[in-house]
């Protein structure tokens, strides 16, 4: 597990122990937000799980849907072609 793993299970842990109970578990979706939004940042990194995290914040309304919402598989990353590096005077 690398130190970005590490500081999000981190994260989820202290929010579950400290303001997850003061809250209420009042989410609408399996898994929660909070899980859904490290399982997230985990997956897609800081900048794409953080915007999947905040879509899934604004869905999670009493006139929003419910039930079982996985965060999306990570996009497969494209091979790029080698480059040719030439010096041409």
């Amino acid at each position: 597990m690398t130190l970005y793993e590490t500081c999000v299970t981190g994260a989820l842990r202290a929010y579950k122990l400290t303001l997850s109970p003061l809250i209420g578990r009042q989410c609408r979706f399996a898994p929660t937000c909070s899980e859904y939004a490290a399982e997230a940042l985990i997956s897609h990194g800081p900048w794409r799980g953080s915007h999947l995290a905040a879509r899934r914040l604004c869905r999670c309304n009493p006139w929003g849907g419910s039930g079982y919402d996985p965060p999306p598989p990570p996009r497969p990353k494209a091979e790029r072609p080698a480059r040719k590096w030439t010096c041409e005077t």
